[in-house]
């Protein structure tokens, strides 16, 4: 229970600008009450031998003024934010949804560094969100105090005004209209209550005893009749100043505010601008604490030049609230402002909440470019009393483009890297070519010529071709191994260089790649298309589908001709490329030995060159193709690999 009480006192308004807010309640309760205690020892000073209406009148007065100033004092917004906050106060009719709903908003409000002030004094009286609600309580008050003011003045003189007890608890009626509503509304007020004053000068209240003449003595109507003025100018004056130094204060906080949380989500940027996902896993979490946000959405958009515009719905998403209580609409709104490319926001009342604020859901989607093309959609969503204002729109407006800058970096960071590799590989590559490669080439061209050399000095006479038998052997194995290495050589080339791009298509590669093959392997190998082969476009998520099936079919072939080179014993190779519009598929097929399937199980073959068939197939499956390999019934190896477009 201690811990009840010492949370309430925790809750009191302590900051500067709440105080502020708050004041004309306190001078307002403070002004009524104190009347009502000065109308209280009046009463009990009265005459000896006053009349018996006039005591019924002056107590009935008390009664009702005593009720209405607590059903007034605890109506007002100050003494709610302390009942709603007293331990065991809570409305007996609230369900649990709206006490659930309850808790949750007053843990956002606690923990938000940005509460749903507005920029002006709070109203003495109770404030509700309906305008003429307000005007009618205002009204209302003047009656009750103009009314109290009339019939109690019966006791003394002057029977009007200044010669009633409750003539200063009724001021307090256009001092609270000029503390809402500046000078003209309490210039209203005064105009009621004057009306009264003026009204028991003309007609004296019932059970009046002494007969009064305003002409008497005038003065007394004139000072009746200029306190209320007064009272509402001051408090509408006072009003006036409490509002600019709380517009100043709070401006100078949100600039204060905005400017921290801007400067959190510009260090973050760059010190975690090194991998997209992470950069944009962390800036939402950055983004939705700068802004005071509940829950802050980042979706990427993909832009290709023949296809509207998609978000990426694998999005970024950082919540600080249930999805009970918030329900998850970002998909629509994305997906609204991506067919749109506009700017989204809107506010819907929550159907069920407590009777003391309306609050509801607000919306704020905004769509972000780079070079006139929709680059990704950052949304925010809270829940509030109001629409988010220009303040939010702003915040966004600010981090969105350091977004963009900050993954437009890395992604040129990642392909800077990335020609870098490509430039370091054709370097490799061309090392290789002009070293190893040449000298490999040399070692085979003179095996071949000692060779030839060795046959011919064999062929001279019986003797010589038993004693050259073995070294022509040995030439001839050095010969097949030379061309081995030459090809393997030849393999790790292209397995460095970048393959397929603009100025080379998969047919001129798979060309080049068999007439290397017949020169180094010295077998047969011939190239069949079928079909037209695409060309690279300006879809550039085309253009990437393209290259990758292309460059996974040259892989697939060449590993196929390096193992019948190696394993089939082969002598006549065939390739057929297939083109088709939703597929490409390559047929490499030996009259070679072909191979032994006993136990043959997915995934099992023997590795032959680098990973063998399994890596073949995975090439194939990684791209959603298949890859078969049989034994053709005359001798010989198919591998038949088809990949989708």
């Amino acid at each position: 229970m201690m811990s009840k009480f010492r949370n309430l006192f925790t809750t009191i308004p302590q900051s500067t600008m709440r105080q502020w807010r708050s004041t004309p309640t306190y001078i307002f309760l403070t002004w009524r009450w104190g009347t009502w205690i000065f109308a209280l020892i009046w009463y009990f000073t009265l005459p000896s031998n006053p009349a018996p209406n006039q005591i019924f009148v002056q107590r009935l007065c008390l009664i009702i003024t005593f009720f209405y100033t607590l059903a007034v004092t605890l109506h007002a917004p100050v003494s709610r934010f302390f009942l709603t906050r007293f331990p065991g106060w809570t409305y007996k009719s609230a369900s649990r949804k709206e006490q659930n709903l309850t808790r949750s908003l007053s843990q956002a409000r606690r923990k938000s560094l940005d509460p749903e002030e507005e920029t002006r004094i709070i109203g003495p009286l109770v404030n509700t969100r309906n305008v003429y609600l307000n005007v009618s309580i205002h009204v209302c008050d003047v009656l009750v105090c103009g009314l109290i003011t009339y019939f109690s003045a019966v006791n003394s003189g002057p029977p009007f005004g200044i010669g009633s007890p409750f003539y200063r608890y009724g001021l307090s009626a256009a001092m609270a209209a000029g503390f809402s509503y500046s000078y003209g509304g309490g210039f209203l007020a005064t105009l009621g209550y004057s009306f009264f004053v003026v009204f028991g000068a003309l007609v004296h209240a019932p059970g009046q005893t002494i007969f009064y003449s305003v002409w008497q003595n005038p003065l007394d109507l004139a000072g009746s009749l200029i306190d209320a003025p007064l009272v509402a100018l001051l408090a509408a004056y006072l009003a006036n100043q409490l509002n600019k130094a709380i517009l100043s204060k709070r401006q100078h906080q949100d600039n204060l505010r905005r400017e921290s949380s801007l400067r959190g989500v510009s260090e973050m940027l760059i010190t975690e601008a090194n991998d997209q996902v992470q950069l944009l896993r962390r800036s939402v979490r950055a983004i939705r604490q700068g802004g005071h946000f509940d829950r802050l959405v980042i979706a990427l958009i993909h832009q290709d030049p023949d296809v509207e515009p998609r978000p990426d719905f694998e999005t970024y998403v950082e919540a600080d609230i249930s999805d009970e209580e918030h329900p998850d609409v970002s998909e629509e709104l994305i997906m609204l402002v991506t067919k749109t490319g506009r700017r989204h926001a809107s506010f819907d009342l929550l159907p069920e909440q407590p009777r003391s604020a309306r609050y509801g859901l607000a919306y704020l989607y905004q769509p972000f470019f780079k070079e006139k093309q929709l680059y990704l959609v950052i949304g925010a969503e809270s829940m509030r009393t109001t629409p988010f204002d220009q303040r939010q729109e702003e915040f966004l407006a600010i981090v969105g483009p350091q977004l963009i800058v900050a993954l437009e970096n890395i992604r040129l960071t990642e392909e800077t890297a990335e020609l870098a590799t490509l430039a370091e590989r054709s370097r490799i590559a061309r090392e290789i070519h002009d070293g190893i490669a040449q000298l490999l080439y040399m070692l085979s061209l003179n095996g071949e010529t000692c060779a030839a050399l060795v046959q011919r000095a064999a062929s001279t006479s019986a003797d010589a071709n038993r004693a050259l038998a073995p070294v022509s052997q040995s030439l001839d194995t050095l010969v097949t191994i030379s061309k081995q290495a030459l090809w393997e050589t030849r393999h790790y080339m292209f397995m460095l260089r970048p393959l397929i791009d603009d100025g080379m298509t998969l047919t001129q590669m798979l060309t080049n790649q068999l007439r290397e093959f017949e020169a180094i392997s010295g077998l047969s190998a011939h190239l069949e298309i079928e079909g037209q082969e695409e060309k690279f476009n300006g879809n550039s998520l085309r253009n990437q589908r393209l290259l990758q099936v292309g460059t996974a079919i040259f892989r697939i072939t060449q590993e196929a001709l390096t193992n019948a080179y190696k394993h089939a014993s082969a002598s006549q190779l065939e390739v057929r490329l297939r083109q088709q519009p939703a597929a490409i598929s390559v047929e490499i097929s030996d009259n070679g030995k072909g191979i032994a399937f006993s136990g043959y199980a997915p995934g099992s073959e023997k590795i032959y060159s680098g990973r063998g068939l399994s890596g073949m197939r995975e090439r194939a499956v990684e791209l959603g193709g298949t890859l078969e390999v049989s034994t053709i019934t005359s001798g010989g190896t198919c591998v038949i690999a088809s990949i989708p477009l």
